[in-house]
């Protein structure tokens, strides 16, 4: 499953709904989450159909700032948990309870004086159900000093209260790949330029046991200022599946061979002169000849004492 999430600065014009049709045809989400839409009820549902979503949950925003969606295809089985005006917190319905999840689309109190009811609220969904969870969003906070670039460092205390709020409700990032910062304010004559990490997701330990695959990358952005991650809990199996593949190793039925010596030895001979004397690839020059002796000579000589067996 592919969980795209963006902070998108408004989406009351036509030109920034384009901007996300692009990012999401470039991703493909099975699952979106959108903050800071500046949507009421109607104009979310406009967005739904233009973004070819099947169902919407909508936290409504009041006119000029806020807003928060979560659309999902029908291919995924998702139901309302809780809505707020800064999460919306949902079932992900899997073939059975081992394989049923949480999803929280989260967005963090922008201002400083707030930030710690965000720290609040995650304790409280904590509270309410034990069970596999992920939380994706933009939390308006870094976790450390290294994740901010320009500007005035972040006050030690806002950052520990982040690792604080995660440790208390079993969650830890998931990391990320692509850009580190995801948040940028570019430089003006009134501002210098900075930027941050501020959208990630966090998971519990169940949840990342469910998908050992999943993996979150930063992507590139187009009208916000904030880029889209996308969370996809497959990301990694095809690599993972190529490295199960068996890998060529040592024989012990070779040293009943007669002439594996000599394939041993001509092998290692060639490789020393041709590498300078090179162990390493000696070693691997014999392996790779062994193999080959195996294949064309002692396969194909099994091969013809099975059939002269079948014919007498």
């Amino acid at each position: 499953m592919r969980i795209l999430s963006l902070n998108c600065r408004g989406l009351g014009s036509a030109a920034a709904v384009r901007a996300l049709r692009e990012i999401q045809e470039r991703n493909n989400p099975q699952v979106m989450f959108l903050s800071e839409t500046h949507l009421n009820k109607e104009g979310a549902e406009r967005l739904r159909v233009q973004t070819y979503m099947d169902e919407i949950i909508v936290a409504e925003s009041d006119g000029r700032s806020g807003g928060l969606v979560m659309l999902w295809k029908n291919e995924v089985k998702l139901q309302e948990i809780n809505i707020h005006t800064n999460y919306i917190d949902a079932l992900v319905d899997g073939d059975d309870d081992e394989t049923s999840w949480r999803l929280t689309g989260i967005y963090g109190e922008p201002s400083w004086e707030n930030k710690y009811k965000t720290w609040e609220r995650l304790r409280e969904l904590h509270g309410l159900i034990e069970m596999r969870w992920v939380v994706i969003g933009d939390w308006n906070e870094i976790l450390y000093s290294h994740e901010k670039e320009g500007g005035n460092p972040r006050p030690m205390q806002y950052m520990q209260a982040f690792r604080n709020a995660l440790s208390d409700c079993g969650l830890e990032d998931l990391g990320y790949i692509g850009d580190t910062f995801t948040w940028r304010r570019k430089r003006s004559r009134r501002a210098s330029g900075m930027r941050e990490r501020l959208d990630r997701a966090c998971s519990n330990e169940t949840w990342a046991q469910l998908f050992p695959y999943a993996c979150l990358s930063n992507q590139e952005g187009l009208r916000s200022d904030h880029r889209p991650i996308l969370l996809d809990t497959e990301y990694y199996k095809a690599t993972a599946m190529s490295r199960k593949v068996r890998r060529k190793r040592f024989e012990g039925k070779w040293l009943k061979e007669e002439g594996v010596g000599e394939v041993v030895q001509a092998a290692w001979d060639a490789s020393l002169s041709e590498n300078g004397g090179d162990v390493t690839r000696a070693v691997a020059s014999v392996q790779k000849a062994l193999h080959a002796w195996d294949g064309t000579v002692l396969k194909k000589t099994e091969s013809q004492a099975k059939g002269f067996g079948e014919t007498t």
